[in-house]
């Protein structure tokens, strides 16, 4: 049977330079610099961030947002290059979007792709949003001042990926596959591109392997992944989607997870004799007899 295909707009065209300027603002310079970093920050949780006002929360979520806007500014080189890598990856992927969908739907259709879409329910926002709100309210309680700093920081990661997938869906306005559809289908007044399953859990992701290592991004970026690819499964979105949305939600990940690594430095070190960066000191007044001692833990 011959697949009939329809002729492109000319607005397609357009696409490519689009996912440049989307993606290069967004991914390039922050992946390398925030990963360098969230390296050499390793090292025992700094106390617990206070629960203060929601203003207060507001304006570091604000501050948070301008960071994630002006990121150009701050492009290096090894960022230039990842950003150049994931562009030929993600447009390589469009060009074979179609040859990959159709195998996928052959899978589907013997059974074998049923274990991967259970994994879809999983990467909506309201569920990863009450598994977030249960692992803060579990660290709080706990009083995990890591878990409490990874479960908040999660979660602004969590939130910011919401407006820029959402900007993307409508810049690039991509068809979805269904019925005949055609991978190249931009400007088609579709919401798809990226994909917002894989950028909430890979933003996700990123902040906990962060904050808990190597151990924890062995399991976090594999469910993030097959979160990805159950979509891809389910035939809701192209497989170059899954591979923007992952991208973008590392950027995000990244960048936010190295921010409140940042403010945690500075309330370490703000004990007296502590230097930037010295998260592994801490003091406290110890009563004596007649007086009273400066105590040094490291």
């Amino acid at each position: 049977m011959t697949r009939r295909r329809r002729r492109a707009s000319p607005a397609r065209g357009l696409a490519g330079p689009l996912i440049i300027i989307y993606c290069g603002a967004l991914l390039g310079p922050a992946v390398p610099a925030a990963t360098a970093e969230g390296t050499a920050a390793a090292g025992p949780p700094a106390a617990p961030p206070p629960r203060g006002r929601f203003s207060d929360a507001f304006r570091v979520f604000a501050a948070d947002g301008r960071y994630l806007m002006t990121c150009p500014s701050r492009a290096t080189p090894r960022g230039v290059w990842t950003t150049v890598g994931f562009l030929a990856g993600t447009g390589y992927l469009v060009h074979r979007d179609d040859q990959i969908r159709a195998e996928v739907r052959e899978d589907r259709a013997d059974g074998s792709g049923r274990v991967y879409k259970r994994f879809s329910a999983l990467g909506t926002e309201t569920a990863e949003a009450v598994g977030l709100g249960s692992f803060y309210i579990l660290a709080r309680v706990s009083e995990s001042p890591r878990a409490v700093r990874a479960a908040s920081t999660a979660f602004e990661a969590y939130l910011w990926t919401l407006p820029l997938t959402t900007l993307g869906k409508k810049l690039f306005a991509r068809e979805r596959p269904t019925g005949d559809a055609d991978a190249r289908g931009f400007f088609s007044g579709g919401s798809i591109f990226p994909s917002g399953h894989s950028a909430r859990s890979f933003a996700i992701a990123a902040v906990l392997s962060d904050a808990y290592g190597r151990k924890a991004a062995f399991f976090a970026y594999p469910m993030a992944a097959l979160i990805g690819a159950s979509t891809i499964a389910r035939d809701v979105h192209w497989a170059s989607d899954v591979a923007a949305g992952a991208g973008l939600g590392l950027a995000i990940g990244k960048a936010i997870s190295r921010r409140g690594a940042a403010r945690a430095d500075r309330r370490a070190a703000a004990g007296p004799g502590a230097g930037p960066g010295t998260a592994r000191l801490a003091w406290a007044l110890v009563p004596g007899p007649g007086g009273a001692a400066l105590a040094l833990r490291y």
